[in-house]
C-alpha cells in the first residue's frame, strides 16, 4: 500500500510543498499558457482560491537563483517535460510583491504601510540577487512615496543587470478593497490620477518601456482597483474570465475522484461515491468563465475536509467548513453596504426565494456613474459568493455555488431580519423546536416559531409575500442550529420538493423530514380545503419516487400559512 502523501492545507510555498512530498494538483501547464498570452497579466480568483500557490510555482519556475533546483521541483510535473517546458525558465530577476496586512486605519498609514511593503519586496530582491551593498539600500528605504521607492530602486540596479525583471503581485488589491468597503473617498484619493497606488504602478509601466521589467504578474479579488487605475497601467490584460485560465487554481471533478482514492487507499467504490456526492454539494460549483462548463472546487475547502476526515472510519469532520474560511466568506454585508442597500437587499431575497439572478458582469468599474445592481451582481461574483449558473436570453444567470456559501447568505438574511424587524428568537427555543421535529418527528414547534416570525412583520412585508418567502424562513432559522442539511427545491426525477430536512454530519436524528410548503393571502382563504388536498396529492407524488424512497425514516408534511398564521399542519402517512 502506498504511504498517504501530506495534504497542503494552509502552505502557500511551492518548494516546501514538493519537497515535503505533499498531494499536488499539477497546474504547471498553465505557465505556457500565460507565456503564450499578453506578457502583463491580472488574475482575479476569491480569497482562499490558490492564488499564493500560484504565485510561489512562478516564482520558482522563473527566478534564475532556482536554476538548480529545477528538476528537483519540476521534474515530475508537467511543465517539467522537456517537451514542455519553456525558453523563459530560470530565466527572470523575480520581484515579489505581497500586498495583505496593509494597515488601512487612515490614509497617511495606509501610504506608509504600502511603501513598507514595497521595500520588504526590494529587501528580498536585492538579497537573492545581490545587488546593491547595505549602504546603497538605505538611501533607496528613506524614500517616503512607493513609486519614488521603486523608482529610486530600479534605477540604481538597471545597469548591473544581466537579466529582465519579472514582477509577480499577490493579493495587489487586498487593502483597496478593504478601504473601498468602509471609505470610498479614502479609494478614490489612492487609485486616482494622483494617488499613491496609481503612481507605483505608473511607475512599473515606465521600466517596461524601458526594457528593464519584461513580465508582470498579479493576483486579486475584484477589478475595481484595476478599473480605477487602468490608464495608470493600460498594458496589463485581465486574464479571469478567459476559459483557458478556468481552471487554473481550484479543483476539478475529476481530480477530487482521484484524490479521494489517493488519500483513502483501500475505500470502495460505493464509499467513494458517497463523499464525492457530500463534497460536491459543500464545495462545488465555481465558474469563471462564461464560455467554460467546468466547475470547481473551492480547494482551501476540501483540503482542509480531508485533511480531518478518518482515513479508516470515513468519518466527516464535525464541523465541514473552518470558522476562518467562513470569516472570509461574510463579506456580503460590506458588499451589500457600498450603495444603494435597500436595492441590494431586494437582490439578495430574490436570490434566496427563486435561486439564480439575471444580470450580466460590469467589464469597467467607474465611481462617476451610480452604482447599480449589475455591479453588485459582479462584486459578490468576484467574491466567490455568487457563480454563473448558465445563460438566460442576453444576460448570464448567476446563482450561489454550494452549501457554504448558501450557509452564508442564510446567515445574512437572519441578522438582516433582527436588525431590520427586530426579530430574534431564542436560540434554546429554536434548538428545542429542531429537536422534536428530529427526535420525536413534531414539526408543530418550528412552524410555530416561523409563525411568530410572520406576526412581527410589517404589513409592507406582505405585499410581496408568498410560499417562498416561508419556505426561507424555514431553511434560514432550522439552517442556526446547524443541524440538519437543507435540501431546497432539489430536482428529484423532475419533481422539486419544496424543502428536505435530512442527517448531517454531526446530527443523526430518528427522522428526516420534506415539507410542502403553502401560503394563502387572507383574501383567499376559502380555498383551504382545496390547496391542501393539491399538496397532499404532490406529496404523494414525491413518495413513490426511487430517490425518495432510499431515504430512511423520512416523514412527509404539508404545512400550510394563510396571512400571518399557520392554519394546517398534516402529516402525510
Amino acid at each position: 500500500m502506498n504511504k498517504r502523501k501530506r495534504l497542503p492545507y494552509g502552505i502557500a510555498d511551492f518548494r516546501t510543498l514538493i519537497q515535503s512530498d505533499c498531494y499536488y494538483v499539477d497546474r504547471t501547464q498553465f505557465i505556457r499558457k500565460m507565456e503564450e498570452s499578453n506578457k502583463y497579466l491580472f488574475f482575479l480568483r476569491p480569497r482562499l482560491f490558490g492564488k499564493s500557490l500560484t504565485i510561489s510555482m512562478l516564482e520558482y519556475y522563473y527566478g534564475l537563483q532556482f536554476k538548480d533546483d529545477f528538476d528537483s521541483l519540476f521534474s515530475e510535473l508537467y511543465i517539467g517535460q522537456k517537451e514542455h517546458t519553456t525558453p523563459n525558465k530560470n530565466n527572470y530577476y523575480v520581484l515579489r510583491f505581497d500586498f495583505t496586512g496593509i494597515n488601512t486605519s487612515n490614509l497617511d498609514d495606509i501610504m506608509e504601510s504600502f511603501n513598507n511593503k514595497i521595500r520588504m519586496g526590494l529587501l528580498l530582491f536585492n538579497e537573492s540577487y545581490n545587488l546593491l551593498d547595505r549602504s546603497e539600500f538605505e538611501e533607496i528605504s528613506q524614500q517616503r512615496f512607493p513609486a519614488s521607492t521603486l523608482e529610486f530602486y530600479l534605477s540604481k540596479v538597471s545597469s548591473i543587470l544581466e537579466n529582465k525583471i519579472m514582477i509577480l503581485i499577490d493579493e495587489y488589491d487586498h487593502f483597496t478593497n478593504e478601504i473601498l468597503s468602509f471609505h470610498f473617498d479614502t479609494f478614490s484619493d489612492i487609485v486616482s490620477k494622483n494617488g499613491f497606488v496609481r503612481k507605483f504602478y505608473e511607475t512599473i509601466k515606465y521600466f517596461t518601456g524601458k526594457g528593464i521589467i519584461e513580465r508582470f504578474f498579479a493576483t486579486g479579488v475584484t477589478p475595481v482597483t484595476l478599473d480605477s487605475m487602468t490608464s495608470g497601467f493600460n498594458i496589463g490584460t485581465n486574464i479571469s474570465l478567459h476559459p483557458q485560465f478556468n481552471e487554473m487554481t481550484g479543483f476539478t471533478t475529476g481530480e477530487v475522484e482521484k484524490m479521494i482514492y489517493d488519500l483513502l487507499p483501500g475505500i470502495q467504490a460505493k464509499a467513494a461515491e458517497k463523499i464525492l456526492q457530500d463534497v460536491a454539494a459543500w464545495y462545488n460549483g465555481s465558474l469563471f468563465s462564461p464560455e467554460s462548463t467546468t466547475r470547481l472546487y473551492n480547494p482551501t475547502m476540501l483540503l482542509r475536509f480531508f485533511s480531518e476526515i478518518n482515513p479508516v472510519t470515513l468519518k466527516y469532520p464535525r464541523e465541514m467548513v473552518d470558522s476562518n474560511i467562513l470569516t472570509d466568506f461574510s463579506k456580503i454585508k460590506k458588499i451589500v453596504n457600498l450603495e444603494n442597500y435597500e436595492v441590494n437587499v431586494e437582490v439578495i431575497d430574490t436570490i434566496l426565494k427563486t435561486g439564480s439572478y439575471p444580470s450580466n458582469l460590469t467589464q469597467i468599474f467607474t465611481f462617476e456613474r451610480k452604482f447599480t445592481v449589475q455591479d453588485f451582481i459582479t462584486m459578490l461574483f468576484y467574491n466567490g459568493l455568487l457563480t454563473i449558473k448558465g445563460q438566460k436570453d442576453f444576460d448570464l444567470l448567476f446563482e450561489i455555488p454550494n452549501y457554504v456559501v448558501k450557509e452564508v447568505f442564510w446567515d445574512f438574511f437572519a441578522n438582516e431580519m433582527t436588525e431590520k424587524n427586530q426579530i430574534e428568537p431564542d436560540i434554546e427555543d429554536l434548538k428545542n423546536a429542531v429537536r422534536a421535529m428530529g427526535n420525536s418527528n413534531d414539526v408543530r414547534p418550528v412552524a410555530g416559531i416561523v409563525e411568530s416570525i410572520l406576526q412581527n412583520l410589517s404589513n409592507r412585508d406582505f405585499m410581496n409575500f408568498d410560499e417562498k418567502y416561508v419556505k426561507l424562513l424555514f431553511i434560514v432559522y432550522i439552517s442556526l442550529t446547524k443541524s440538519f442539511k437543507i435540501k431546497s427545491e432539489q430536482e428529484v426525477n423532475l419533481n422539486y420538493p419544496d424543502l428536505m430536512f435530512l442527517n448531517s454530519q454531526n446530527y443523526s436524528p430518528a427522522f428526516q423530514h420534506l415539507f410542502e410548503i403553502k401560503y394563502i393571502k387572507k383574501s383567499d382563504a376559502s380555498t383551504l380545503e382545496d390547496v391542501k388536498s393539491a399538496a397532499i396529492k404532490q406529496v404523494e407524488r414525491y413518495k413513490q419516487l426511487p430517490e425518495i424512497k432510499e431515504i430512511t425514516n423520512l416523514k412527509f408534511w404539508v404545512i400550510i400559512f394563510t396571512g400571518s398564521s399557520c392554519s394546517e399542519v398534516v402529516e402525510v402517512i
